[in-house]
């Protein structure tokens, strides 16, 4: 193709709307599957969502008020990552932490809740056991962002989703997975590293462009 349009699109949104799009053609459950889904439900018991703002949805579903929302979101931090500040600290491949990372306190509570509401994930698959929560990368690296409480972009997802389920009363298991151009590459950052260290994200769903196309020939 020529002219304006025939211009390659190199951003991640499009490479992952180009290769993930199949699969909500009856191809989700093989790829969940892949992803390691227990129980593997009929296709039809697997949903998919694409660049999906959870909390913020949730939230807005629920007609959730913001003293409510923040006050449970200090609750299930405070119950689930107590320990969080310390493992990334103690993780040697991060920068330094300011004061006020990883920590939720009355002066944090507010920005915290911010960080769930504005959390993407590029691709999610549900079935009724598991959430699987996928970040896709092209010529780009995982965020880092010091302004915010949560820190680390896979981290912060897998922060929001867990706090989510629990939120809603779903007792599921999250499943993270990265997608890139390479997984030996991957495997090799410093985010994808603490993901496995926690014991969060699994080896195996560390996965380059090709894997996902492989799901859809399944």
């Amino acid at each position: 193709m020529s002219g304006i349009l025939g211009i390659e699109n190199r951003t991640e949104n499009w490479k992952t709307t180009v290769h993930f799009s199949p699969l909500f053609h009856g191809r989700c459950r093989q790829f969940a599957e892949k992803l390691g889904a227990i129980q593997l439900p009929k296709s039809g018991e697997v949903n998919m969502e694409l660049f999906w703002k959870g909390m913020r949805d949730y939230s807005y579903r629920e007609s959730l008020s913001r003293k409510d929302l923040q006050q449970a979101t200090v609750d299930l931090y405070n119950r689930n990552f107590s320990n969080l500040r310390q493992d990334v600290m103690a993780f040697s491949e991060f920068q330094e932490l300011k004061d006020d990372h990883y920590l939720c306190t009355s002066a944090t509570a507010s920005r915290l809740t911010n960080n769930l509401l504005g959390t993407e994930v590029d691709v999610v698959l549900e079935t009724p056991e598991q959430l699987f929560i996928g970040e896709v990368k092209h010529e780009s690296t995982f965020g880092a962002d010091g302004k915010l409480v949560l820190v680390h972009q896979l981290v912060r997802q897998y922060v929001t989703a867990t706090i989510l389920l629990q939120l809603a009363g779903e007792h599921k298991e999250v499943i993270p997975f990265v997608v890139g151009d390479s997984a030996d590459y991957l495997k090799k950052t410093s985010q994808v590293r603490f993901m496995i260290n926690q014991g969060w994200l699994k080896d195996t769903n560390v996965l380059c462009w090709e894997d996902v196309e492989n799901a859809q020939m399944a």
